[in-house]
C-alpha cells in the first residue's frame, strides 16, 4: 500500500463538522487567513475584492507570486507539512486556515500556476486551468449586511509589509506609519525534530497609531487580539497561538506591555500612567528601573513614600513635608514587589521616623547572666526558624520609644526601656517582641511579606513548642 492509500484509509474529514467549529467566529477571519497566506509569499501586490449578491459575500484574493501555490494539494489537505513551520518570520504554521475558510463556503476556487481546484455542490474538482503567475482564491459564503461591511472594514486593520502594494476593491491602501520600533527577545515557536517547540528569540516590534480604533497585538501585520495600549503592537515573528489563532497567553501580553512601556514611558501622560496595561507592565520582571520610576512620578509626583500604618507621626510628618503618601491598596502586591526589588520607594518611617537605636559603648555582657542567655536564645531562634546567623547587641538609648530593632542580621535591645525581668524567662511579652523583630528579615511594617513572616514565625514557634518544649529554655552556650 502506497503512502496516499495509507493516508486515505486513516482519516476522513467532515466538511460540515469543520464548518460547525467555525460558528460563533467573526467571519473577518476569512480576510486574515487569506491575506496572511499572500503576505507570507514572495509577492509585490495583493489584491482583495469584496462584493455581495443576495445574502452572500464573495471574497477574491489575488497575488503575483511567480511560483503560485507551492503545493496545490495544501488547499484541501489539513495540517500538511509546510516550510512556514521552520521559519519564525512566516505567519503560517498549522496549514489549517484556508481549510477553515473553505469549510464555511458554498463555493470556493483556488487557481494557481499548478492548476485549479474547485469546491462546489459537486464536491472537489481539479481542473487544468492555470495562471501564468500568482494565485487567485475566490470564496463565497452567507453574510448579513453587517457582516459584509465588517469584512471590508477588516481590511483596514491589516498592516501590509513595506514591499507589498495592497489593493482593496480597486483602491490602494495607504501604508501605516511606524512611529517607534524596538528590538527585544520574545517567545516564539518553530518546528524542531518534528514538533512545534517554544523558542526565545530576538525580534523587532513596531508600534503604530490606532487612530481612534481599538488597539491590537499583531503578528506581522495580522491582528490577533485587542489590547489596552494606546498603540497597535506589531510583533515581527510568530506569536505562540492556539489553533484558533485568536488567543495569546496573558504572560506573553504582559511581557509585550513591559517592553513597550520601557520605550514609551517618557511620552506616557499622567492620565495614561494609571491605565490597566501600564499597571500590568509595572509588575513584570522586564520593566526597567528608570521606566518604573518615571511611571511612579507621573502617578504620585516627584515626592512619594509608602505609608506605614503603625507610624502615624511619620505619616503626618511626610504629608506635612509635601510627600504623597501611598497606601498599600493603591498598588497591587506584584507592583509593590517589583518596586521594592528596584529599591524605588521608602516608607514614611524610613524618611521621618526613628533612625534606629544608636550604638552605645557599654560594658561587655558576662556569660551565664540573663542577658547572655537571652542573646543565645535569640540567635538559636534565628538559626532554627530563618536559617540566619545573627548578632545580638544591647544598647542604652534615650529619647526614643523603640525597645528593639533589627537590620543587617543584627538584633538590638534597648535596655533603657526593657526591665530586667524581660530577660529572665520566656514569656508572651518577649516572644512577641522577638517575632516582631525577626520578621523584619522579610520587610518593613507596611509590607505584606513582613506580616506573612510574622504569622509564619508564630506557627513555627507554636509547632516547636508542642514537639520540643525544652527548646524554649534559656540556656548558656
Amino acid at each position: 500500500m502506497n503512502q496516499k492509500e495509507v493516508e486515505k484509509s486513516w482519516f476522513t474529514v467532515s466538511k460540515e463538522g469543520l464548518k460547525q467549529l467555525q460558528k460563533g467566529k467573526a467571519k473577518t477571519f476569512v480576510i486574515s487567513e487569506l491575506s496572511q497566506n499572500a503576505f507570507d509569499e514572495d509577492i509585490t501586490t495583493c489584491k482583495i475584492n469584496i462584493t455581495r449578491k443576495g445574502n452572500k459575500s464573495r471574497v477574491s484574493v489575488e497575488d503575483d507570486n511567480p511560483i503560485g501555490f507551492r503545493d496545490i494539494t495544501h488547499s484541501y489537505t489539513l495540517f500538511a507539512d509546510t516550510y512556514k513551520r521552520r521559519n519564525p518570520e512566516k505567519r503560517g504554521r498549522f496549514n489549517l486556515g484556508e481549510k477553515q475558510v473553505i469549510a464555511i463556503c458554498d463555493f470556493a476556487k483556488v487557481k494557481t500556476t499548478k492548476g485549479t481546484v474547485l469546491f462546489d455542490e459537486n464536491g472537489r474538482t481539479e481542473l487544468p486551468d492555470k495562471t501564468e503567475k500568482g494565485s487567485i482564491i475566490t470564496v463565497e459564503f452567507e453574510t448579513t449586511p453587517k457582516e459584509h461591511e465588517e469584512l471590508i472594514k477588516h481590511t483596514e486593520k491589516l498592516i501590509q509589509p513595506d514591499n507589498i502594494k495592497f489593493i482593496v476593491n480597486g483602491k490602494e491602501m495607504p501604508k501605516k506609519k511606524v512611529f517607534k520600533q524596538y528590538t527585544t527577545s520574545l517567545d516564539t515557536e518553530i518546528l524542531k525534530d518534528g514538533q512545534m517547540v517554544p523558542q526565545f528569540r530576538k525580534t523587532k516590534v513596531n508600534l503604530l497609531e490606532h487612530n481612534g480604533q481599538p488597539s491590537y497585538i499583531y503578528e506581522m501585520g495580522i491582528p490577533i487580539v485587542e489590547i489596552d495600549t494606546p498603540w497597535h503592537v506589531d510583533v515581527q515573528q510568530k506569536i505562540p497561538l492556539g489553533v484558533d489563532r485568536e488567543t495569546v497567553r496573558p504572560a506573553f501580553i504582559q511581557d509585550v506591555y513591559a517592553e513597550t512601556l520601557n520605550v514609551t514611558h517618557d511620552i506616557i501622560t499622567t492620565e495614561q500612567s494609571s491605565e490597566i496595561w501600564v499597571r500590568t507592565a509595572s509588575k513584570d520582571k522586564r520593566v526597567q528601573k528608570q521606566t518604573l520610576k518615571s511611571i511612579l512620578q507621573k502617578r504620585f509626583g516627584d515626592k512619594f513614600l509608602s505609608r506605614n500604618p503603625f507610624d502615624r507621626n511619620a505619616n503626618q510628618d511626610a504629608i506635612a513635608g509635601g510627600y504623597n503618601v501611598i497606601n498599600g491598596s493603591e498598588l497591587s502586591k506584584e507592583e509593590w514587589q517589583r518596586i521594592r526589588e528596584l529599591n524605588l520607594i521608602k516608607s514614611t518611617t524610613e524618611k521621618f521616623g526613628h533612625k534606629g537605636l544608636e550604638e552605645q559603648v557599654g560594658e561587655p555582657i558576662e556569660e551565664g547572666t540573663d542577658l547572655d542567655r537571652w542573646r543565645n536564645f535569640c540567635r538559636k531562634c534565628a538559626k532554627e526558624f530563618q536559617g540566619n546567623d545573627i548578632n545580638v547587641k544591647y544598647v542604652k538609648c534615650t529619647g526614643t520609644p523603640v525597645r528593639a530593632d533589627y537590620g543587617g542580621h543584627e538584633l538590638r535591645f534597648n535596655l533603657n526601656l526593657l526591665p530586667k525581668r524581660f530577660f529572665k524567662r520566656i514569656t508572651e511579652e518577649n516572644i512577641d517582641l522577638l517575632i516582631h523583630e525577626l520578621a523584619h528579615e522579610r520587610g518593613n511594617h507596611a509590607e505584606e511579606n513582613y506580616y506573612r513572616e510574622i504569622t509564619r514565625l508564630a506557627g513555627a514557634f507554636t509547632i516547636k513548642a508542642i514537639k520540643k518544649p525544652d527548646f524554649f529554655e534559656l540556656e548558656e552556650n
